[in-house]
């Protein structure tokens, strides 16, 4: 069952709103834009307009998701790896 969770082993920020990242388990990486997810989400509004915090993503407890240093009222803006599989597979089919 734990295959089954997604774990993110490598992230790159790339232009705009795109994260280059890697999924245990893959042989190759994923670009996916959260340009709408950042949009619809007071959450994550702060990343719209601070490049410079967007490029500091980092990935947290041991893969399980990536982080910002941007605080919130629950501690450090963070997304989820089995979020961001997701928004991956979204894109994938976007084609």
């Amino acid at each position: 069952m734990e295959r089954d969770i997604p774990r993110v082993i490598k992230v790159r920020p790339g232009s705009g709103r795109i994260l280059r990242l890697r999924f245990a388990g893959d042989r190759h990486d994923h670009e996916i834009d959260i340009t709408g997810l950042i949009a619809r989400s007071l959450h994550f509004a702060p990343l719209m307009d601070d490049d410079a915090s967007f490029a500091k993503a980092v990935i947290v407890e041991d893969g399980l998701g990536l982080a910002w240093p941007i605080e919130t009222k629950w501690g450090p803006l963070d997304l989820s790896a089995s979020k961001l599989r997701r928004i991956a597979e979204e894109q994938l089919g976007a084609d």
